[in-house]
């Protein structure tokens, strides 16, 4: 019997309880995750760095690949990366995470 497929709101659960090892908060509300793309038999998660030179990121990656490697089947390849293209700044943060740390937006 063929494992159903993960679905878009169980990655995204899964890694909204992956924590920033160094801010110990939610990548999904730290707006780190930049996308979660599915293939045939595979998962990929594309992260965005707040630093170039953030010394966590082989730890951030092996949790998220873990966390989501848990609610695929077991054929499943899972792949994490982070997308040194794009840039993270605070307006990615999640509203309720912006007022915890008291950022707020310029207003233009």
């Amino acid at each position: 019997m063929n494992d159903p497929a993960p679905t878009t709101q169980a990655i995204e659960a899964v890694l909204r309880a992956v924590l920033d090892p160094e801010i110990g908060e939610s990548i999904v509300d730290l707006g780190l995750v930049a996308s979660v793309e599915f293939g045939q038999a595979q998962v990929r998660v594309a992260l965005v760095p707040t630093s170039a030179t953030c010394p966590m990121s082989e730890v951030l990656l092996q949790e998220v690949k873990s966390a989501v490697s848990a609610v695929c089947p077991a054929n499943w390849e899972v792949f994490a990366h982070i997308d040194f293209g794009r840039k993270w700044d605070p307006s990615r943060m999640s509203p309720a995470l912006q007022q915890r740390f008291g950022w707020v937006p310029r207003q233009d």
